[in-house]
């Protein structure tokens, strides 16, 4: 008679649990179907991106207003639009000279100077290719054989800093890169570069211009002299407002922002093509919650602050847009009671429920409004205040600040990370959860700032890496991988999803902050050994690294 009246019970109270959810959810259904519209528009390829100061980013820019104005909510000091400029790379200037045997070359798909070069620098001399003389220009092979001009995974651009650098110590007045292979991949100016300038000028003939301006014998003539100009682009920060006439004010943000075609160089994505990033996760899934949780807020009619709701641009080179918010004269930073920030929100793990908070050290408050036993989730702490998103500019500014994040996962900064691979139901969970913290702060006073250390979530860089998706709700000693990047390291090394790192060399690693030490120590090309824990037995792997992609 005791297992049936069990199985009722349980029964009952998943009754109870689905109610309790489809009530906080204000209406599940509704709340559901419009994150399924608001994602599928901003992480369609109509957008292209979303790249900051580009057509996309315009186009969603003028959807998140109109959603806001939609819905009754204000323009913060009558303007929807915060727009801010931002250095978008550098290019060649007209009065740049690169002259072989008195011959001017002005097409940059024959020559072009290579952006660390010196600028307003003259260089010039008479040389032979091959031979290399204190005070004259070198004139060095970009390729050694025909077999690496077909190599996919030739990094030209660090061989020639690398080179040119060290023909600088040497002496060199000048360096010129040549083609003499056509190679399968064609090199090109980078506007993005961001190797440091070195002290001398330095150019690239590509095989059309190597074959077009070089002799097949005798000596060759070079005069250089390089100039570049900045170039700028707007990007957009998007504000609306719930005035209630308090004296502090609420911050919730959300970056909208994301990669466009990866030609900033932030992409993982291994092929050469270009494609769109449609950031579904990373974060459209942030910007369609917040766009939702102000109309929540608005009919819940919390009046104990006002509300600021925040779209910011620029998240992806840097943090730019919050930066630009938070310097503002319009925004005063002392009258911001506590900030939330929402990015990549999209993915709750149905197997772990893990949804990580971070900032909770920022104020003592937080541990009173974070439910750690809310059945719905498994929720892991972070304390600092300085992570991978737009929170950070604010904390910087003294402000406690909450972060949102339900984890990484192998679409993360690729083209495949696209709106049919949002969990809308756990993002419909996490909104909820989100918005009974603000409910509670609402009656809460001002909470109180403390200074805390550097983050261990989300987005970090080092000189190399493993290629793995951490799995940040594990907590049990080691770090577990969640997913593999193709290519990299720890594919290369046998890693599989489920196993968990708990050495690498001689670095035990307990957790994430030990796993970031440990690859702190390590450098493009070392060979060490990797262990870990697969099906309950210690197994262990040899290992190089290569070098972390480029922000």
């Amino acid at each position: 008679m005791k297992a049936p009246q069990t199985a009722l019970v349980v029964v009952l109270l998943s009754a109870l649990f689905s109610q309790q959810v489809l009530a906080k959810g204000n209406n599940d259904k509704k709340t559901i179907k419009q994150l399924k519209a608001d994602i599928g528009y901003l992480a369609s390829d109509a957008l292209e991106g979303r790249r900051t100061g580009s057509n996309g980013e315009h186009k969603a820019a003028d959807y998140i207003i109109a959603a806001y104005s939609n819905a009754g909510i204000a323009a913060y000091k009558g303007n929807y639009k915060y727009p801010f400029t931002f250095v978008n790379g550098k290019e060649i200037a007209p009065k740049t000279v690169i002259k072989i045997n008195g011959r001017s070359v002005t097409d940059h798909e024959m020559a072009f100077p290579l952006p660390f070069s010196a600028t307003a620098k003259k260089a010039h001399g008479e040389i032979i290719p091959g031979v290399y003389e204190q005070n004259n220009v070198w004139m060095i092979p970009l390729y050694t054989d025909a077999d690496e001009a077909k190599d996919p995974h030739f990094d030209w651009e660090k061989f020639v800093f690398d080179k040119a650098k060290d023909a600088a110590k040497q002496g060199a007045n000048g360096v010129v890169f040549f083609d003499s292979y056509d190679s399968k991949y064609p090199v090109s100016y980078n506007a993005k570069s961001d190797y440091e300038t070195i002290d001398i000028p330095v150019a690239m003939l590509t095989y059309k211009g190597y074959t077009a301006y070089v002799p097949a014998e005798g000596a060759i003539q070079v005069e250089m002299e390089v100039f570049f100009k900045k170039t700028e682009l707007t990007g957009t920060n998007i504000a609306a407002y719930i005035d209630n006439g308090a004296k502090y004010t609420v911050a919730i943000g959300a970056h909208y922002d994301h990669l466009g075609y990866g030609e900033d160089g932030n992409s993982l994505y291994a092929k050469k093509e270009k494609a769109i990033h449609n950031g579904a996760d990373d974060n459209a899934s942030g910007t369609a919650a917040l766009m939702q949780l102000s109309k929540w807020i608005r009919d819940a009619k919390l009046k104990h602050y006002n509300y600021l709701f925040l779209n910011f641009s620029g998240e992806e080179l840097g943090l730019l847009g919050s930066k630009a918010i938070v310097k503002d004269a319009g925004l005063d930073s002392t009258n911001i009671a506590y900030m939330v920030n929402m990015d990549m929100v999209g993915r709750l793990n149905d197997s772990t429920h893990a949804l990580t908070v971070g900032g909770v050290g920022t104020s003592p408050t937080w541990f009173k409004v974070i439910d750690k036993s809310d059945p719905r989730f498994k929720i892991v702490y972070d304390s600092s205040g300085i992570g991978p998103s737009d929170h950070t500019s604010f904390y910087n500014k003294g402000i406690p600040v909450l972060f949102f994040f339900t984890g990484l996962h192998t679409d993360y900064h690729k083209p495949s990370d696209d709106a049919d691979k949002i969990n809308y139901k756990g993002e419909a969970l996490v909104m909820d959860y989100i918005y009974d913290v603000v409910k509670k702060m609402d009656k809460m006073p001002r909470p109180v700032y403390t200074p805390t250390k550097q983050s261990t979530i989300g987005k970090v860089r080092f000189k190399v890496t493993l290629g793995i998706m951490p799995d940040y709700s594990f907590q049990e000693g080691g770090v577990r991988v969640d997913g593999v990047s193709d290519g990299r390291p720890a594919m290369k090394a046998g890693l599989k999803a489920g196993d968990v790192i708990v050495q690498l060399g001689d670095n035990k690693v307990n957790g994430m902050q030990t796993y970031m030490e440990a690859l702190g120590k390590f450098a493009e090309g070392d060979k060490t050994t990797v262990k870990f824990i697969r099906n309950g037995k210690e197994m262990s792997a040899p290992l190089e690294f290569t070098p972390a992609e480029k922000k």
